[in-house]
């Protein structure tokens, strides 16, 4: 299977399910939201097929063939999440992630009940209905009016099951391996998951690009057939993780093309990107050769405040340095373009 092609995986991999063998023979687990308390919870299952997860990365191999984990054996994959695992993890590094739901708060004193509104980063809406005594963090009744590869009827779909729910009728049960992902958002896994079966990925935009995201739910039936969209950043991590080098290349172009004069401070001195050399170089490139930019030299004096009050990452003050050490060794472009460079206007491409 190493030097098989991802067509070649796929083919074989639906010739076992005609032959009779299920094609999804794992199921992952990965948390979906972050709370109002700052916590990672709400575990939500999605299902892959091991072969053309593997051949995406080496490194799941150890994972997906029965080494390296202890829950990598063979069990029931419609079982519920276990009750021994907790349903959140403090151990999640990345709590800007924009592919974690975002948990709000809206009251009903009708019925004294509060409704939790989960707002992800490109717009749908999950609902969980809770008693107004019940715990803060506690998530059961899940609603996702996002759904996922659901049926399509017009511009509806059928809504993914919560995962409590997510079990078969009768006695039947699917036999595979189930992998628990702490550190790895929902929405990103499932991209990843589309990445592995096609080679295609859709990415979100951009926090800070100040533009409205589209609303998942109002889409048109068109887009029920293109891959589950995802942060660049989120993927860029993830594929860093696990070695992908070309899905690491295709994130960082696409982060690479959002960058803008009215958002690259708030990238360039964000947590993300101080702790990755290789976007911060790219970040770094992109202010040097666009500093006498209005947007910009606007925005400056607000950062070196920032600075100042200690309000930035650990890390921003070399960031800051690297960045007047480029400018200093570069020269305004002759024809006056709002660009510096050592070697030619990166505005109008002149040579000099």
């Amino acid at each position: 299977m190493d030097t098989a092609t991802r067509e070649e995986v796929s083919q074989y991999a639906m010739l076992a399910s005609i032959e009779g063998k299920a094609f999804e023979d794992v199921k992952f687990y990965s948390f979906s939201r972050l709370s109002r308390s700052g916590r990672v919870d709400t575990p939500r299952a999605l299902f892959g097929n091991s072969a053309l997860i593997r051949k995406a990365s080496s490194h799941f191999d150890f994972v997906l063939i029965g080494k390296g984990f202890s829950e990598s054996g063979i069990t029931n994959m419609d079982a519920p999440y276990p009750s021994s695992r907790p349903p959140v993890t403090e151990d999640y590094d990345y709590v800007s992630d924009s592919d974690l739901e975002e948990e709000l708060l809206e009251s009903d004193d009708e019925d004294s009940s509060e409704t939790l509104i989960f707002k992800d980063s490109i717009g749908s809406l999950h609902t969980l209905s809770t008693t107004a005594k019940r715990g803060k963090d506690q998530s059961s009744g899940l609603e996702d009016t996002d759904g996922g590869a659901g049926e399509i009827d017009g511009t509806t779909e059928k809504r993914d099951p919560p995962v409590q729910d997510q079990t078969k009728e009768g006695n039947l049960t699917r036999q595979g391996r189930v992998v628990f992902i702490e550190d790895i958002a929902y929405r990103t896994w499932k991209a990843f998951v589309f990445y592995a079966y096609s080679g295609r990925l859709s990415f979100a935009s951009l926090k800070s690009q100040e533009r409205a995201r589209p609303d998942i739910s109002k889409r048109n039936q068109k887009d029920f057939f293109e891959p589950p969209p995802c942060s660049p950043k989120s993927m860029y991590r993830l594929a860093e993780k696990y070695g992908i080098d070309s899905l690491k290349e295709e994130a960082l172009k696409d982060i690479q093309s959002k960058l803008s004069p009215r958002n690259i401070l708030t990238e360039l001195f964000s947590s993300f990107t101080l702790l990755h050399p290789g976007v911060q170089e790219i970040e770094i490139e992109y202010l040097r050769d666009h500093i006498r930019d209005p947007s910009i030299i606007e925005r400056l004096p607000t950062w070196f405040q920032y600075l100042e009050d200690g309000e930035l990452p650990r890390g921003a003050a070399s960031v800051l340095a690297s960045v007047l050490v480029k400018v200093v060794a570069s020269r305004p472009c002759p024809n006056k373009c709002n660009s510096t460079t050592s070697m030619y206007c990166s505005s109008c491409r002149k040579p000099y």
